[in-house]
């Protein structure tokens, strides 16, 4: 048995055992199992493995070590339907130690209506879910760790809720053209008292050649029998003078001020599809030195309250 299985098999069990310590599944606080970022989602709904930009801080918080300069980054997503509006910022640094990031997810609905208990309208109301994360990154050799303290803030008509929780993620590089990860969302995380219930994902990504990443994850979430598959690629052709920058476990380090010139050289083109448990997804990127621009395409299965769904992120790198 190779080191790689073996590695694979005990993540696998330490997830097993997670999920035996928690009882009973609800389905508190939906919207932190949606999915975030542009890239992700145009690639299946996929991260686990191989996300090295500040949207790692959801997918999986150990991915943040790969990044090597500060980065902030804001997504929004268009078109979930029923008024419903979603989006994603964060921001982070390398410290001496690893890498520190502080993200944001929201998740909101207006002009709901609102009745009283005879029935009689009452106006409408807003609602509005709120996460905060502090996540905190490093390197061990060729495993990378990373976990997210979690804040919830809830404003339901002016009925403000609280709460706590906590991420946990692993990846492992076993060399430059495979990497494997394992995420744990929500370690007994609860929201005014209700527990949030937990979801396990197993990824692996591979990088056959330079700027193309074909990924693939495993999700479930507690209690629950059913386990989905997500995949997707991406691959980044370089239009630029600058042959590294689309490398899937590359990173880049801006050492000088920039100027807009500067900012705006070594552009490249990226190109993502995926299936996110069985639904098409697609995307692109326009990738500058320190600008990159993404859009995501999210097909979403008719006969759930979700609709097709258009991703845009922005990251820049300092």
């Amino acid at each position: 048995m190779t080191k790689s299985v073996k590695i694979m098999i005990v993540v696998a069990v330490m997830l097993g055992l997670v999920s035996a310590l928690i009882a009973d599944n609800n389905h508190n606080k939906p919207y932190l199992r949606m999915g975030y970022g542009a890239k992700g989602m145009a690639m299946g709904g996929t991260g686990t493995a191989y996300m090295n930009d500040i949207t790692a801080a959801y997918w999986n918080p150990a991915g943040l070590a790969k990044i090597a300069d500060y980065q902030v980054g804001i997504d929004y997503t268009d078109g979930l339907g029923l008024d419903r509006t979603t989006s994603y910022a964060g921001m982070g640094m390398r410290f001496k130690y690893g890498y520190l990031a502080l993200s944001w997810l929201n998740a909101g609905v207006t002009d709901f209506d609102g009745y009283d208990a005879t029935g009689n309208s009452t106006g409408t109301y807003d609602a509005q879910d709120n996460n905060i994360n502090i996540s905190l990154a490093t390197r061990t050799g060729k495993f990378l760790w990373g976990s997210s303290i979690k804040m919830y803030f809830d404003n339901i008509d002016d009925d403000k809720t609280t709460g706590f929780g906590m991420d946990l993620g692993m990846m492992y590089e076993m060399n430059e053209y495979i990497s494997f990860g394992a995420h744990v969302r929500d370690v007994y995380s609860k929201s005014d008292n209700v527990s949030i219930p937990m979801q396990y994902n197993l990824g692996l990504a591979v990088f056959p050649i330079k700027g193309l990443t074909v990924s693939g994850d495993l999700r479930q979430e507690e209690s629950r029998d059913e386990i989905t598959v997500h995949m997707g690629a991406e691959y980044w052709t370089n239009v630029g003078s600058d042959t590294d920058l689309g490398s899937g476990l590359g990173t880049m380090r801006n050492t000088q001020d920039p100027t807009w010139e500067d900012m705006l050289s070594q552009v490249q083109a990226g190109v993502r599809i995926g299936a996110n448990d069985g639904q098409f997804t697609a995307g692109f990127g326009i990738r500058f030195k320190m600008v990159e621009m993404n859009y995501g395409y999210v097909r979403e299965d008719s006969e759930g309250i979700n609709e097709d769904n258009h991703r845009y992120g922005l990251t820049f790198r300092f």
